[in-house]
């Protein structure tokens, strides 16, 4: 995956006005815009999210004044995720990036789930998202600052006690498996795609990398 080359450090770049994310990646699939520092999201049903996923889209740019062309990102969870999830968001990220010439930005899904499910406090957290079958997609981060995440460890499919491993003794956070209506990550997405853009955005919109945190999958 090709990006911008990023600030050095925990130097911010400047941060953008106008992003729109699309998580169809996770049980809690959702679409989200961040215009002036304010979030606006909608969450779809984690069965229709891919139909519901291109009318809240529009809804939200009708709502907010905006035209397609108008965004300064487009941004989209890179995995791991369901795979079909992953895919499907990455093809409406894919094409709208190339029919507007908008950015795209990449965020990785377990960072996302960090700046949505971390306390305020530890400065490493170990974020997991429901793999099925007993596993959980994880990685281990540290946070630098404020919606700025470094990756430690991962990402992997692991078993819950290989989780325990990895965290050590920091919090292990992620969504709840169990929730009837699980919280979408598109707010989270969009926050960091915009906080530090030169981090997730891509030279070109062809350069989207999927992850899928399966070896056998990802090597293909």
């Amino acid at each position: 995956m090709t990006r911008r080359t990023p600030g050095s450090g925990a130097d911010a770049s400047p941060e953008l006005g106008r992003v729109l994310a699309i998580d169809t990646a996770t049980p809690g699939g959702s679409i989200a815009l961040r215009v002036g520092g304010e979030t606006r999201e909608r969450v779809l049903e984690w069965r229709a999210s891919f139909r519901q996923a291109a009318p809240a889209i529009d809804e939200l740019l009708a709502e907010a004044g905006i035209l397609p062309g108008e965004l300064d990102a487009i941004a989209v969870p890179s995995g791991p995720g369901s795979f079909t999830g992953l895919r499907v968001g990455a093809a409406l990220a894919l094409g709208l990036a190339r029919i507007t010439g908008v950015t795209l930005s990449a965020v990785p899904t377990l960072a996302a789930v960090a700046e949505a499910f971390a306390p305020p406090t530890p400065a490493r957290v170990c974020a997991t998202l429901d793999a099925r079958r007993g596993r959980f997609y994880a990685a281990l981060y540290d946070r630098v600052r404020p919606a700025y995440w470094r990756l430690v460890a991962g990402p992997l499919d692991a078993t819950p006690a290989e989780i325990v491993a990895l965290a050590e003794a920091a919090p292990v956070v992620g969504p709840d498996p169990a929730a009837a209506s699980p919280a979408g990550l598109a707010g989270a997405v969009a926050l960091l795609a915009s906080a530090d853009p030169a981090r997730y955005a891509l030279i070109a919109p062809e350069e989207l990398k999927l992850i899928y945190a399966r070896p056998g999958v990802d090597s293909r």
